[in-house]
């Protein structure tokens, strides 16, 4: 037999009509004849087969139980039924039962026989090929599941990343802030730091008619103090000397380390009167504070210089050259003082 030819099973139990059908298909179908309805159904597990062809009548055994079970385990394979019933509703009602694709009533006129035979096979490649998009779609569709849940995994993953890159990045400003705001010796203000806070009070004092304050504060003798005792102990000294100005302020003023030893106070909502008595309990407290020393603790004083806003200038560069012109005065005057100074004058505290 060709083995390119597509291949039918025919049972029927008289070997007459499997003869006369083998000859009406030879040269275009691969035709199995069996007459035993069981040797039928091991047939269709061994070898496949585009279409069966059963005979309804057989003893023991109806064709449309048989092709119902051969449906059951190859339902791809085109059925059709052989019956020499004439009563169409019966015949109907069988082919639904068993979900026939097609009967040929017996006799048989041999075209019509290779009409269904040929109509039976391409319902059974189509069927076929119906199953394999199909399975194709839906291994399509798993590996589609399988990508998005891959990408939603990405996805998470790239939030989750951005998330913690965005916090690091936050940290990281909060730090570099930190670091631009913040003296790292003594943790207060930065110089441009309290600059930025002394426009920012200038600007609200000019805006509301209220007072404004800018101290200088030059530890003395520092530099004797540092060569020494050491720039450890210097360094000590001075973060020492601004914790004192911090525990002893409101929160409403702002202290920056100006530079080297010297820092600047920013005293909002203070008049002149009020910031020498501010200025001088600072200058008390240090007077009175001992520092640690190489052989023995050791003292250090401060010289502060006032100037208010708007008597001794409305800039933040003119109220610190008068502050500053007032700290030189009191260090002429002998260090450890408070001096202020107005646009009329210069008036100082003596201890």
């Amino acid at each position: 037999m060709n083995s390119t030819l597509p291949k039918i099973l025919v049972i029927d139990d008289e070997i007459e009509n499997l003869t006369a059908l083998e000859r009406i298909v030879r040269g275009k179908y691969e035709m199995v004849g069996l007459q035993s309805p069981e040797k039928a159904l091991e047939e269709v597990m061994k070898h496949d087969y585009q279409v069966v062809v059963s005979d309804l009548r057989m003893p023991g055994i109806l064709g449309t139980e048989l092709l119902a079970e051969i449906a059951k385990k190859r339902p791809f394979i085109s059925r059709v039924i052989l019956t020499g019933h004439t009563d169409t509703q019966d015949i109907l009602d069988a082919i639904n039962r068993a979900e026939i694709y097609r009967y040929v009533t017996k006799p048989w006129d041999n075209q019509e026989f290779l009409t269904v035979l040929q109509q039976a096979v391409t319902h059974h490649l189509l069927l076929v090929k119906n199953q394999e998009l199909i399975e194709a779609l839906k291994e399509k569709n798993e590996r589609l599941l399988i990508q998005e849940k891959e990408l939603l995994n990405l996805n998470q993953t790239l939030e989750q990343k951005v998330e913690e890159r965005t916090v690091a990045l936050k940290e990281s400003n909060e730090k570099l802030n930190e670091l631009v705001m913040t003296d790292s010796l003594t943790k207060v203000f930065a110089r441009r730091a309290i600059f930025n806070k002394f426009n920012e009070e200038i600007d609200r004092a000019a805006r509301y008619k209220r007072p404004l304050i800018a101290a200088m504060v030059d530890v003395d003798h520092f530099k004797v103090f540092n060569d020494t005792e050491g720039h450890i102990l210097g360094d000590e000294a001075l973060k020492k000397i601004a914790q004192a100005f911090l525990i002893n302020l409101r929160k409403s003023d702002a202290v920056g380390r100006y530079g080297g030893e010297e820092f600047l106070l920013v005293l909002p909502e203070t008049k002149i009167e009020s910031a020498k008595e501010i200025a001088e309990r600072l200058r008390f407290n240090i007077e009175k504070m001992s520092f640690q020393g190489q052989k023995e603790e050791a003292y250090l004083t401060v010289s502060i210089g006032l100037a208010a806003f708007p008597d001794s200038g409305t800039s933040a560069e003119d109220l610190i050259t008068a502050a500053d012109h007032a700290l030189y005065v009191a260090k002429q005057r002998g260090r450890n003082q408070v001096v202020s100074e107005k646009s009329h004058g210069t008036f100082f505290i003596k201890n």
